[in-house]
């Protein structure tokens, strides 16, 4: 068995600089909520090179944030190939019960889609207007 990341939802902050001059780097912080405490503790540190545009650090930025979700999805989809497969001591003899623990996932897949292509319009707007980018 493997270490599994930091349980719970995570979140990353917004993107800042790291100074006010050049050269800086983008920096945000990964939080999770921990589901007995309810409060939000940080997990990481993320720093990206000032010379990503804006746009390019937050995308960076929200697929890191979404690493524990995809972990946990993907580690779903080995568990249905097990299921799949005949020599596996998991299998079922049923391609119904796969594709249930399957569609059991989409919820999960489709929040990792949205948060992944981000915010759109004029929830964009203000990060990359604060640093003088277009949408």
């Amino acid at each position: 068995m493997y270490n599994k990341p930091t349980s719970g939802m995570w979140r990353t902050g917004p993107l800042r600089r790291s100074v006010c001059d050049w050269p800086f780097d983008w920096v945000t912080e990964i939080t999770t909520l921990d589901p007995e405490t309810q409060v939000h503790q940080c997990i990481g540190t993320i720093r990206q090179t000032g010379a990503r545009p804006i746009g390019e650090a937050a995308a960076n930025a929200r697929t890191i944030g979404e690493a524990g979700a995809m972990a946990r999805v993907v580690e779903t989809l080995g568990q249905i190939l097990n299921m799949s497969d005949p020599e596996n001591d998991e299998f079922v003899d049923s391609a119904a019960d796969c594709l249930d623990v399957l569609l059991q996932q989409a919820p999960a897949i489709q929040r990792i889609l949205s948060a992944l292509a981000g915010p759109r319009g004029a929830a964009a707007a203000p990060a990359l207007e604060q640093y003088g980018q277009q949408r």
